[in-house]
């Protein structure tokens, strides 16, 4: 899973956990700074005397970093490591942005000042926990309506246990407030707030994912650890789906849910996702409904059979062989019982998420293969027609506003999928280019079509 992640950003310097632990048991500093008392031998008597050493007057740092504040000690306060944290190789953190302006303002000019406050950066800085109001805002917005809808019937979690322990969980926190930026800045009407709240959201997900690579390769010391891996990695995939290249990371942080859920398996520590890892095809909380569900409308499912008809003499491989197989049993189904398409749909998810080894998932999500390109743009559009049947995975959210504002998000993936496709290949994308238009019209995602024409095709 690590070197899953690692791929998709740059290796950057992590703070592990135990930073001040570290600090506390390898500093050469003192234990304690008011024992300043050393051994001088007097020349004239020979005798080893006691003399005091004269404290060497300097003016008090108050703007250094946090761990030369723990270990009493003055901090040269050069950036980005003082000297002290770079000799121990200890991650440097800083005070709040807000803190540092406020000190360095002389007390005669602030006497005389008349205008407001400073205000708070519209980008937070991001190595410490919710330490100023921009953050905080991000965290309650994810208590409140931001948290992921999956594992299924895990509101509670969410909104409760989750939260509670993300400030000893730098990866957690981080994730957490990066799904909720990218939420508040999908949402948001003016395009330049929206651009910093995007901003914001990539800056805590780079540090999110360096951090959980560093805690995924120590392995897993407890219960709580090992679900706040679980609530990242969740977190990190539903931020991916607001993202217009998100696919290939949504499909890795599914693995990487998978990854951490084993090694919890192993180790015998409770998983707070109740319904994270059910052996069966359909959660129970939502088998009656999928039941109960409509049938998607026989024009998307011919279509869709007509699209992939086209695509099979291409697939040779047996890993496209494989996922051929998968979306046409999927389609197939939707003919009948919306209920056993949903079933094979979670079908695919544990290919790509358990079963599929690495080279496999590797090949898979090649952006050069262009065969499995086509066959990853299938998948995205058979989700799209099938989201009459999915949204009932929202059945525990009090929030069904958002419910409908998320329907049809994943159809910004396209983007990526359909860009620079060559001329040749482009009737292999004829269904999934028609998908996409439609649900940029309102349409498909909701369960409406347009009329039918006499050759039974689209108006």
């Amino acid at each position: 899973m690590s070197n899953l992640l690692s791929e998709l950003t740059p290796e950057i310097s992590d703070e592990s956990s135990d930073t001040l632990r570290s600090l506390k048991d390898n500093s050469s500093v003192p234990r304690d700074s008011h024992t300043p008392l050393t051994l001088r031998s007097e020349p004239s008597g020979g005798v080893a005397t006691t003399k005091k050493r004269e404290r060497k007057g300097h003016t008090k740092s108050r703007r250094g970093c946090f761990n030369c504040k723990r270990a009493r000690i003055k901090c040269k306060e050069n950036r980005p490591a003082c000297d002290y944290c770079a000799h121990r190789n200890l991650d440097c953190k800083w005070p709040d942005n807000i803190q540092l302006q406020t000190q360095t303002i002389p007390s005669r000019a602030l006497a005389r000042r008349t205008g407001p406050p400073d205000s708070i950066p519209a980008l937070p800085q991001v190595q410490g926990p919710v330490s100023n109001a921009n953050d905080f805002r991000l965290f309650q917005n994810f208590i409140d309506s931001a948290y992921p809808h999956h594992p299924t019937g895990s509101e509670s979690v969410w909104k409760h246990e989750i939260p509670a322990i993300a400030h000893r969980h730098g990866y957690l926190l981080h994730a957490m407030l990066a799904l909720s930026a990218s939420e508040l800045a999908d949402e948001e009407p003016n395009p330049v707030t929206s651009k910093a709240l995007s901003c914001t959201a990539i800056s805590h997900r780079v540090t999110a994912i360096t951090k959980l690579n560093v805690a995924i390769t120590a392995g897993l010391a407890n219960f709580e650890q090992g679900n706040a891996m679980l609530a990242a990695c969740f977190s990190l995939l539903f931020q991916s789906v607001l993202l217009e290249d998100g696919l290939l990371e949504y499909m890795t942080f599914i693995r990487g849910t998978v990854t951490v859920g084993f090694q919890m398996g192993v180790k015998r520590h409770r998983v707070l996702f109740e319904q994270a890892f059910e052996d069966s095809q359909i959660p129970e909380s939502i088998d009656e409904l999928m039941l109960a569900a409509p049938l998607v409308h026989p024009i998307l499912v011919r279509k869709a059979l007509n699209s992939l008809e086209r695509l099979q003499p291409l697939c040779d491989h047996p890993v496209e062989i494989e996922m051929f197989k998968m979306l046409h049993e999927v389609t197939r189904s939707l003919i009948t019982s919306s209920r056993d398409a949903y079933a094979s749909l979670r079908k695919i998810y544990g290919y790509f998420s358990y079963f599929a080894p690495q080279p496999s998932f590797a090949y898979l999500t090649n952006p050069v293969n262009r065969v499995c390109q086509i066959l990853c743009a299938h998948f995205v559009a058979m989700q799209l027609i099938m989201t009459p049947i999915t949204r009932n995975e929202w059945v525990a959210r009090e929030d069904k506003k958002k419910r409908t504002e998320n329907e049809g998000v994943t159809a910004r993936w396209f983007s990526a999928l359909h860009r620079d496709v060559p001329a040749e290949w482009m009737p292999y994308y004829e269904w999934t280019m028609w998908v996409e238009s439609e649900v940029a019209k309102g349409r498909v995602f909701n369960g409406l079509v347009e009329g039918e024409n006499e050759e039974g095709d689209m108006e």
